[in-house]
């Protein structure tokens, strides 16, 4: 996506005083991915190859910021809030999510679905006997808005 051109066309579709709310998980790195995604990713990696799929291409985190587009953008008044938290989540809870991801959906997947899932309880197990995974998640709000 055109971030930049997205952000001149909202300019003449929001009324003055308006803004551009943007809310995410935050940059890639901000946060330290808890040791076991690395065991998720490996069967993720054995299931569906090393891209990351989403819909009709491959998926790349943008190396810009958000923050840095919108500083070019109409929108270059920013204002950016973060909340972090932990989550614990048990083996079928961390499994589960990896379904709701575009590039490990169930329509990525295909008939692979239930073999995946359980590829990936094991690999949980394996890494935390326990069953009990613990993460910092962040929350992420930029409010973009005309100078």
């Amino acid at each position: 996506m055109d971030r930049a051109a997205v952000a001149r066309d909202l300019d003449a579709l929001i009324d003055d005083g308006g803004a551009i709310v943007l809310a995410s998980g935050g940059a890639p790195g901000d946060i330290e991915p808890p040791p076991w995604l690395e065991a998720i990713r490996t069967v993720r990696e054995r299931y569906l190859g090393p891209e990351r799929c989403a819909d009709r291409g491959t998926y790349r985190h943008p190396a810009e910021r958000h923050q840095d587009v919108l500083a070019r953008a109409p929108f270059s008044r920013i204002e950016t809030a973060r909340w972090d938290r932990a989550i614990t989540r048990t083996v079928d809870e961390v499994a589960g999510l990896q379904l709701s991801y575009s590039y490990s959906s169930p329509r990525q997947l295909g008939p692979d679905v239930k073999a995946f899932l359980s590829d990936v309880r094991e690999a949980l197990q394996s890494f935390e006997p326990s069953g009990v995974f613990e993460e910092r998640v962040r929350t992420e709000v930029i409010r973009a808005r005309r100078p």
